[in-house]
């Protein structure tokens, strides 16, 4: 049993979950996780470099896996 599953058992039993917990729930896919972190990457090295390319690539592969996990 993962994390999100015993943090959802915990949850059932009336526990309170504060709300960085709440987004990891939501988010808790390695699919999910790995378009975010794949998404950082041209994000971050854009920002370095000053292209707005890069950042824009970074921000639709972010986006895309909202649409595709979310």
């Amino acid at each position: 049993m993962g994390w999100a599953e015993i943090r959802i058992q915990q949850y059932n039993l009336g526990e309170e979950a504060s709300w960085v917990v709440k987004r990891n729930l939501e988010n808790a896919n390695p699919v999910n996780k790995t378009f975010h972190i794949l998404g950082a990457i041209p994000i971050i090295y854009g920002l370095w470099i000053h292209s707005w390319v890069l950042i824009f690539v970074g921000i639709l592969l972010t986006s895309l896996a909202m649409h595709i996990v979310g």
